[in-house]
């Protein structure tokens, strides 16, 4: 991504390209590093001028498609 990433889904994205998955990690452990790593890109847009407002809505927005055909086509 050539752009400071502005909202969650683009840290994802850029998130992606960057961290490959440790083959030794139990999924408990793979959880508590994305988890982490959530918090860590929450906390470093709200630095950049994120309002906590901006990223609890898109938190909700994701919560609403979560299941759905539009979740898997994301």
């Amino acid at each position: 991504m050539s752009t400071t990433p502005t909202t969650l889904a683009e840290t994802w994205a850029e998130a992606q390209a960057d961290a490959p998955i440790d083959p030794r990690a139990t999924p408990a452990i793979q959880a508590r590093r994305d988890f982490m790593a959530g918090a860590l890109d929450c906390l470093l847009l709200q630095k950049a001028g994120a309002t906590p407002e901006q990223l609890l809505a898109e938190c909700v927005a994701f919560g609403n498609i979560v299941g759905t055909e539009q979740e898997r086509a994301a």
